[in-house]
């Protein structure tokens, strides 16, 4: 209900399941100084008649847990009931029972509140928390991270020239690359229009700028959708990207935002299609100053030519 676990639920599975900050903790807590390393504990033990009761007991904890507003005595196992609160250093966490359905239901709607409904990726807001989280955990275990600000080029020409629905459709293709590049740690999300940002854990400036030259890369290969009606023409698209550092960039969220967003836009100045670091005294770029046409996608069956469209010379999409 409040905490890193905002919108999101935890099955509890095993027979004991600990509370608390430290890496041996089952349900983590990682980034509250105020709860203790291993604060409480959830016990389920079965019942005669089969049915499973669930008891919390605090772990002698320094700051205490409580329960419904009242403070747990220390060592003392309490029986939880269905819609029951109880407080853990900054976090307030709900015990309840749920079905296959409910826990279905549950899921989507998380889903809904954190990500990005076209894309996939996550939202603004949800990627905003994400960053609180590996900030207090960069300041706790001494690790860097990397931000990437992403920005397609020229995309206002796909609406123009093949309409919004072809645009739409770009933006989740776009998406879809940047998160098969990025690696399984890495955390994307949809930062507004055609802007994408991603999070690269314990990653220096030097690894996040070889990771964006790869997500660069990518774009710059693949063919994108040109015309919903006829899936062979295809559309090259290219991709500016800004490198920033934490704590090297800045020490607050917004602030390193905006350093990796004027990386961006000096990627867009020196001719886009370009990889921008700070304090970098040159972009980086495999290709000279021109929107590139993508390489030929493998055989897909069809006995249509694939046909390559760019943005500079805007084509009517054939019927």
């Amino acid at each position: 209900m409040r905490g890193d676990y905002l919108g999101s639920s935890f099955r509890i599975e095993c027979a004991v399941t600990r509370i608390g900050r430290g890496s041996d903790a089952e349900l983590r807590l990682e980034n509250d100084d105020e709860a203790s390393r291993l604060h409480a504990r959830i016990e389920r033990l079965e019942t005669p008649t089969g049915h499973s009761q669930y008891w919390l007991t605090d772990l002698r904890s320094t700051n205490g847990t409580q329960l419904n507003g009242i403070p747990l005595v220390p060592g003392e196992a309490v029986l939880l009931h269905d819609g029951d609160k109880f407080s853990i250093g900054r976090h307030i966490l709900k015990f309840t029972f749920l079905d296959d359905i409910d826990e279905e239901f549950h899921r989507r709607i998380t889903e809904l509140i954190t990500h990005d409904d076209l894309t996939g990726l996550l939202t603004r807001k949800s990627f905003i928390l994400e960053m609180e989280r590996e900030m207090a955990r960069s300041n706790r275990y001494g690790h860097p991270f990397g931000l990437l600000m992403m920005d397609i080029d020229y995309f206002k020409r796909v609406n123009d020239t093949y309409g919004h629905l072809v645009g739409s459709q770009v933006l989740r293709e776009v998406a879809a690359v940047i998160r098969e590049t990025l690696r399984d740690s890495d955390i994307a999300g949809r930062y507004g229009g055609e802007e994408y940002i991603a999070l690269l854990p314990e990653t220096d400036r030097l690894r996040a700028h070889e990771a964006a030259e790869r997500i660069r890369q990518a774009i710059e290969r693949t063919p994108f959708t040109a015309s919903i009606k006829a899936p062979h023409h295809k559309l090259g698209l290219t991709i500016s990207i800004g490198v920033a550092s934490y704590p090297g960039d800045a020490t607050q969220i917004n602030d390193l935002i905006h350093r990796a967003d004027e990386a961006m836009y000096e990627a867009k100045r020196r001719g886009r299609n370009l990889v921008q670091t700070i304090g970098q005294s040159a972009a980086s770029r495999a290709t000279p100053p021109s929107l590139p046409s993508p390489a030929p996608p493998p055989p897909s069956g069809d006995d249509q030519p694939t046909e390559h469209l760019t943005l500079e010379q805007p084509q009517p999409v054939k019927p």
